[in-house]
């Protein structure tokens, strides 16, 4: 019995293997994620777009304990200024300085790496850098702005694709993780991104390689950055965007609310506590994306002040109202009526109650989910 046992234990084994080597789709799961050492570029690369050298010291730290050579991230940081400009560049070289500078007083050695062997002398920069632009982005690259400013043409070519794409001491793939890690930490870079998907995926990373970014940068680095990476694939790869448009909180959001008052995730963080003398309770309210509170009434007022995002407020028998940082609800009392956020973004307000010993709720049912949906 365990001979026979062990034998169809052997032979599923077996199976397994050849099956997985046969398939070419489980063969490319196996390495969808990136490597330890590629995600290592994301956090570098997007936080020295952002210039937050504080946590730029922390990913060279990780960059370098994940096997990125010292010449490697030198590559990178230099790499970067095409696309964040040379103060961006600069300050991470120099951030990365001060890191290798502790690494080497903690007694801690660290792999120079290669060093980038010199250009083709057979051919100029401008040729070398219309192969490689050719070759990533699938055609020659024409029209548009390159006929508009013929110089932005020839840097483009000539720097760029030629001078610094050129350089081999770090791959092409490599390049444009950084790249594409560092056009997410911008804002208003959605054409670029776009473009160096398809870019990234001629020198070599495959379509969940490159989901894999988003992934990283929304655990190290941050939502938003997370965010414009995700809505760009999401409309290249034709998938469904699943990621609602994130806030920058001015007030904390304290805890989930558990009460049964809400669909969806909602945060609620009290700020002023109502007494004797200061009659009034204020709290900021957090909503993730699609999410709302049930239809309520106050028996007193409460007044809304919009602070961040996209949301929605309705009153009974009324047209729905959007909302932006800035605005302000004044709900009189016995009105019935919900508010929350956006389908597609995050939303937060503080929430005034005067009075709040004589002020009380009376919570109805949910909002319906189809009505909610139409609004856009």
């Amino acid at each position: 019995m365990k001979i026979e046992c062990f034998i169809n234990k052997k032979m599923w084994i077996a199976w397994v293997l050849l099956f997985t080597l046969c398939n070419p789709l489980m063969a490319q799961n196996m390495e969808n994620e990136l490597t330890k050492r590629q995600q290592s570029i994301i956090p570098i690369a997007a936080f020295t777009a952002k210039g937050d050298m504080k946590n730029l010291s922390t990913a060279l730290n990780k960059g370098l304990d994940n096997g990125l050579t010292v010449n490697e991230i030198k590559e990178v940081l230099t790499h970067l200024y095409a696309y964040t400009g040379f103060p961006r560049s600069l300050n991470g070289i120099s951030c990365f300085m001060s890191v290798l500078k502790e690494r080497t007083n903690k007694g801690i050695v660290d792999e120079t790496g290669k060093e980038a062997t010199p250009l083709p002398d057979n051919k100029s920069s401008l040729e070398l850098g219309t192969e490689v632009q050719t070759r990533l982005s699938g055609n020659p690259v024409t029209g548009g702005v390159m006929d508009f400013a013929p110089a932005i043409d020839y840097y483009l070519k000539a720097h760029l694709f030629g001078d610094i794409f050129g350089r081999d001491n770090i791959s092409e793939s490599d390049r444009e993780l950084a790249t594409l890690s560092a056009l997410s930490a911008l804002e208003g870079t959605e054409g670029q991104l776009k473009s160096h998907l398809r870019y990234a995926n001629n020198a070599g990373l495959g379509e969940m390689q490159i989901w894999n970014i988003v992934d990283v940068l929304k655990e190290q680095v941050g939502n938003k950055e997370a965010y414009r990476a995700n809505k760009v694939m999401s409309a290249a790869y034709e998938r469904k965007f699943s990621m609602g448009c994130p806030i920058e909180d001015v007030f904390p959001k304290g805890r989930i609310s558990t009460a049964d008052y809400f669909t969806g995730t909602v945060w609620n963080q009290r700020l002023v506590s109502g007494d004797s003398v200061t009659q009034c309770q204020t709290s900021n309210v957090t909503f993730e994306a699609g999410s709302r509170t049930r239809w309520h009434i106050h028996t007193g007022t409460q007044i809304l002040l919009c602070t961040a995002g996209k949301g929605w407020y309705q009153e009974q028998g009324q047209a729905a109202r959007e909302l932006q940082a800035g605005d302000v609800v004044v709900i009189r009392p016995g009105v019935v009526h919900w508010h929350g956020a956006s389908a597609s973004h995050e939303f937060s307000h503080l929430s005034v109650i005067p009075n709040p010993e004589k002020n009380k709720d009376t919570w109805l049912e949910a909002v319906n989910e189809e009505d909610y949906q139409l609004l856009k």
